[in-house]
């Protein structure tokens, strides 16, 4: 991601299957690639998001609040405004 010149990374957390990476997608956080970033820089900031989008996640499963639209794109609803999806 870094050597290739994204200018966007990110944290994606999904169910665990056989494969490496290559369950159901639960949730998706983008990561701005800044000018200045060393790799170091940028995995430090993607680490920090997937922290939080984990427990983001582990509590929407945990209360129910995930939903599936028709097309399997996951939708979760908001705890504090449930007619709200992040």
């Amino acid at each position: 991601r870094y050597a290739s010149g994204a200018r966007y990374s990110g944290a994606t957390i999904h169910y665990v299957d056989e494969q490496y990476d290559t369950g159901r997608i639960l949730a998706q956080r983008v990561v701005p690639v800044l000018a200045k970033d060393t790799a170091e820089d940028l995995a430090a900031r993607v680490l920090h998001e997937e922290h939080k989008l984990y427990a983001d996640v582990a509590a929407a499963l945990c209360e129910e609040r995930i939903t599936w639209r028709e097309d399997g794109v996951p939708l979760i609803r908001s705890k504090e405004n449930p007619d709200y999806y992040l």
